[in-house]
């Protein structure tokens, strides 16, 4: 009888407009509305392979030929000097679109740097300070070779585009919704009072809850997959690995229909259910990066990491952008402890309200 539940309500919630609307049209017109507005923000830098800069001599208490080794060994580290002895320095670095300009007068250097290239021209006083600290070593007979740079490794995210976090982001926030999906079964249910009929054929709370979540979380999952084909179809979204991505989109919607159950378990009211989960989920949604980008949010890291739907997002844009994340398995573990806690919680709140009634 489960199972013939089951396929009537897949029935009942797949020919919802409201479902069709909510997980697979809405998702689409978001990605397409932020993905726009964010594109510049988002955007991957893509500089010159070398930094230009120009150079000047001015006085006689330089040496040219320590400038021109300069010149030399500022090349082989991606920085062309050119020399230019004449000219307005803003006029030459406007025209010439220099990233800085050095002006040398004796024992003493000046970087001239542009307000849109302040960390080139950082890179460029770096690269000068540098080479005078080991010309004076070299002169007091100190051996440079010997001397070493602490380096330490920092983990690093690759840049994504906003049109793949969107076209992303957005698909996993629209499945933490689920609850939506069973809003006409529950409706129905209590208006025809079908869960007394069920009670009667002496059908046990977990096969009861098992006839809602499997159908709702098919449903949920279904629109998320339509939602992503048609992300990569209309606007070329990468989802990494397919594979991976599916089964973490799927858990995810999964967490969020048991999610949604219990809520409704507990107040037994569905507009009450609705707004509950709404807000819970603006919120959760809101720090784990659906609106503003969990790359350039203000947020603490503390409050992003309680959020399921962050470690979620993370997991996917990361398997994205560099085919890898270390979010991979704490996302999954959310999503399986959500299943299983608020399954049970569900259930038992079921059966405590079904010996009530008793």
């Amino acid at each position: 009888m489960i199972r013939y539940v089951i396929k009537n309500n897949i029935k009942l919630m797949g020919r919802s407009p409201i479902n069709i609307f909510l997980y697979i049209v809405m998702p689409l017109i978001l990605i397409a509305v932020l993905s726009s507005s964010f594109d510049d923000l988002m955007k991957k830098y893509e500089g010159d392979e070398n930094l230009k800069a120009g150079y000047r001599i001015e006085g006689t208490d330089t040496s040219k030929e320590v400038v021109e080794a300069l010149a030399d060994i500022a090349k082989d580290n991606g920085v062309d000097l050119t020399e230019y002895a004449t000219g307005e320095i803003k006029d030459i670095v406007s025209d010439k679109e220099l990233s800085g300009f050095v002006v040398f007068d004796g024992d003493s250097y000046t970087v001239y740097e542009t307000e849109e290239e302040k960390e080139a021209g950082k890179a460029i006083e770096f690269l000068i300070g540098t080479f005078y600290e080991s010309a004076i070593a070299t002169a007091m007979g100190v051996d440079t070779e010997a001397v070493t740079i602490s380096k330490k490794e920092t983990f690093y995210v690759e840049p994504v585009d906003s049109t793949d976090y969107y076209g992303i982001v957005e698909v996993v926030y629209f499945g933490w919704c689920a609850i939506v999906c069973g809003a006409s079964l529950f409706m129905n249910e209590k208006k025809y009072k079908i869960k007394n009929k069920y009670i009667v054929a002496d059908i046990s709370e977990p096969k009861l809850y098992l006839s809602k979540f499997a159908p709702m979380a098919v449903v949920v999952i279904a629109g998320a997959v339509i939602a992503a084909v048609l992300s990569v179809v209309l606007f070329k979204v990468n989802w990494g690995n397919i594979l991976l991505s599916l089964l973490i989109v799927a858990l995810s919607a999964a967490a969020a229909t048991a999610f949604g159950l219990m809520l409704h378990s507990f107040t037994d009211n569905m507009v009450v259910t609705i707004i509950a989960t709404f807000t819970i989920v603006w919120f959760l949604g809101f720090f784990g990066g659906s609106f503003e980008t969990y790359m350039f949010s203000a947020q603490p890291m503390t409050l992003k990491l309680l959020s399921p739907i962050y470690h979620t997002n993370r997991a996917l844009v990361e398997l994205s952008s560099m085919g890898d994340s270390r979010f991979v398995s704490s996302s999954i573990l959310f999503s399986l402890s959500i299943m299983a806690v608020c399954s049970i919680l569900a259930i038992f709140a079921g059966m405590a309200r079904r010996k009530v009634k008793s």
